[in-house]
């Protein structure tokens, strides 16, 4: 979440009359995160997050919004998105398209413990068993196509030795994507900085604009990438097996999926890669903005390429 597209107090009020939300009390940028530009947007009402996307295309926007209600009205925790007046999900301001969503309760954690990891199973074994029903199925914006892009982009820019650790990740990619393996709605972005804790228990799911059709498996391992790195990026064990048992316990990993693990773990690891050179090397211009270290990933590549990695449940 950052700031790209500034707009005024006078602006949103008038923006705002599209909506029953009250009066405007306080409004202030959000920097965390890249993609979007988010407001902190409290009112007579209570508190929301009002988002303007920069790049998203208005379908897109209109699926993924979507997505955010369905799931939050089949139990999961999920802000709502507020319609306007006259029923849409979204309206234009300054000729972006934008939306008002329910701000949720709590903060995301820096250190996750087990405790956290293994309550993270169950939240994401039920977002893959209540997004298996979701229709329109949503294409992967980071597709092996935006991968094989985002490479001959950053050709001439990086040197050889990441040039050959992304060119062999990405042969690993293509053979993962040809096996046959469980797939449904995932989140794709479920970090540390999207899951909210209040009193120590999960309070809240954000972030969706990266939601899509995908392998379980792989949404997982996107999931272990983050949560269970050491600072030395090998993996912990203990929080790994925390996360697995309690998402087994409410959807079964087929034995399938465990033999494609490693090639999960490298997948998910070099879609990150990829994203955080592109934003090093072209970052988008804003009042808030948050680049993240692409280096983090380029060592978590390594290991999961490196190392064996296996599932035991």
């Amino acid at each position: 979440m950052s700031v790209y597209t500034k707009i005024t107090e006078a602006e949103l009020e008038l923006h705002l009359k599209n909506y029953s939300v009250g009066k405007v009390l306080n409004f202030s940028g959000i920097s965390e995160g890249i993609e979007n530009s988010n407001y902190l947007l409290t009112t007579e009402n209570g508190e929301f997050i009002f988002t303007i996307f920069e790049s998203i295309k208005t379908p897109k926007i209109e699926q993924y919004l979507s997505f955010m209600n369905h799931m939050k009205l089949n139990g999961l925790l999920s802000p709502l998105v507020i319609k306007s007046n006259d029923g849409a999900l979204f309206k234009t301001i300054k000729n972006k398209p934008s939306a008002i969503i329910e701000k949720l309760d709590g903060k995301s954690l820096i250190h996750p413990n087990s405790d956290h990891c293994s309550q993270l199973g169950k939240v994401l074994a039920n977002f893959h068993i209540h997004g298996s029903n979701f229709r329109p199925e949503i294409e992967n914006p980071r597709s092996i196509l935006w991968v094989e892009e985002a490479l001959e982009t950053l050709e001439g820019l990086i040197d050889q030795n990441k040039l050959s650790l992304i060119k062999n990740a990405i042969e690993i990619q293509k053979y993962f994507l040809k096996i046959d393996l469980p797939s449904g709605m995932i989140h794709a972005d479920l970090f540390r900085d999207n899951i909210l804790f209040s009193k120590n228990r999960i309070s809240g799911i954000i972030d969706f604009y990266y939601s899509c059709k995908g392998m379980y498996i792989y949404d997982i391992a996107v999931v272990v990438n983050d949560w269970c790195s050491q600072e030395n990026s090998t993996i912990d064990y203990k929080k790994l097996n925390s996360l697995l048992a309690e998402y087994n316990k409410h959807r079964k990993i087929t034995d399938n999926e465990k033999n494609q693990w490693k090639s999960a773990l490298v997948s998910a690891a070099l879609r990150f890669y990829l994203s955080r050179l592109l934003d090093l090397y072209f970052p988008k211009i804003g009042e808030i903005t948050h680049i993240k270290d692409p280096t983090v990933f380029e060592n978590i590549l390594i290991d999961r390429i490196e190392s064996e990695h296996q599932i035991s449940l």
